[in-house]
């Protein structure tokens, strides 16, 4: 079975190759999912799961040119499903909680979505398309660098986040799973300055209005 990843220098992507040297990175140089002819180079690629980690993260990039947001995170996210659809392959999709709308948390994955920022609505827009994919899974979550960079960390900020080598080896089960649907996936409750403790000293901090996105992470712990 060929699995290809997109994102070959992101975060998330380089460390599911570190964990599984399978994985074929596809470089934005090689496969620019904004242009359609990244279906053709797919096609000829032949892979069997995709898994679509490459993206426009940085909600201050995302908000000072949303045009080159679309055409990667949405249109780039059609030409996946695109291949995918056409040759009857699995597309696995990462997706972001921030889809959410951050209220009460606890977040189950057929809550209705309200995304918090621009960022989270061009990941809702890939969502889109992906669900259209039969054999798709979406999966909803967050992570961050293996040590927190910051000084300061929000203790009004509830999270499911972890850190990347602890979120990649979850992920990786999915994929090598027939899981299909929406999955949250993260860990316990807590928020970003108890996140951030773990491995930092920080201090704390608040956001305007207290905020939750914690998820619900039955389907997850049921199904591994």
């Amino acid at each position: 079975m060929k699995c290809v990843i997109t994102g070959k220098s992101g975060l998330l992507s380089i460390h599911l190759q570190y964990l599984d040297s399978s994985l074929v990175p596809l470089s934005k140089e090689d496969y620019d999912i904004s242009d359609k002819s990244v279906i053709d180079k797919l096609t000829d690629l032949n892979p069997d799961v995709v898994i679509h980690a490459g993206a426009v993260t940085d909600s201050n990039v995302v908000n000072r040119n949303p045009i080159s947001a679309i055409q990667t995170n949405i249109i780039g996210t059609a030409h996946l499903a695109q291949y995918c659809i056409e040759h009857n392959k699995r597309l696995v999709y990462i997706s972001t909680d921030y889809v959410y709308d951050g209220v009460e948390g606890n977040h189950n994955e057929t809550d209705p979505v309200l995304p918090y920022n621009n960022y989270a609505w061009t990941k809702l827009g890939g969502e889109c398309s992906v669900r259209l994919v039969s054999n798709h899974v979406i999966i909803r979550t967050s992570f961050g660098n293996p040590k927190f960079p910051y000084d300061v960390a929000f203790d009004n900020l509830v999270t499911s986040k972890d850190y990347v080598d602890v979120i990649a080896p979850m992920i990786l089960k999915i994929v090598k799973s027939d899981v299909t649907g929406i999955i949250n996936v993260g860990t316990q409750s807590k928020t970003i300055f108890e996140y951030a403790s773990q491995r930092n000293t920080v201090l704390p901090t608040k956001l305007p209005t207290p905020m939750n996105f914690s998820l619900n992470l039955n389907r997850y712990e049921q199904l591994f």
